[in-house]
């Protein structure tokens, strides 16, 4: 009597971890684009998204009180701060700078590249 119970009981384990698999983020929802695109770059379309989703919530006209009274709400103001240097390396945490966004991990490499190559062509207005 004592086999047949063992037996049924090693025969539900078994099914239990053999139907158990690694669930990888990567394989359940692999990104259909792994590049990242720097061509035709603009403030507008390319460079004050990043801005708005990430430096808002303390750079805006309405909260540039709560960072340092510095807006980047326009494009004024984002040029303002690339062409004085102080854009970039904050954005991208180097030493001697206010590592933005506070408190945070830099931005991802991606966009960090997107406002690099904007910096580098003289940050137009286009």
């Amino acid at each position: 009597m004592k086999i047949p119970v063992i037996l049924i009981s090693a025969l539900v384990v078994l099914l239990l971890v053999s139907t158990c698999y690694y669930d990888s983020v990567e394989y359940l929802f692999p990104e259909v684009n792994n590049q990242c695109d720097t061509t035709n770059i603009t403030f507008a379309l390319s460079v004050k998204p990043i801005f708005q989703n990430n430096c808002y919530n303390c750079h805006s006209n309405n909260t540039s009180s709560q960072g340092g009274n510095i807006k980047l709400e326009d494009y004024a103001d984002v040029k303002r701060q690339a062409d004085n240097g102080h854009l970039f390396g904050a954005l991208d945490h180097k030493t001697g700078y206010s590592q933005m966004p506070l408190g945070l991990p830099k931005l991802d490499s991606c966009k960090l590249a997107v406002i690099k190559k904007w910096i580098d062509a003289k940050a137009p207005n286009n």
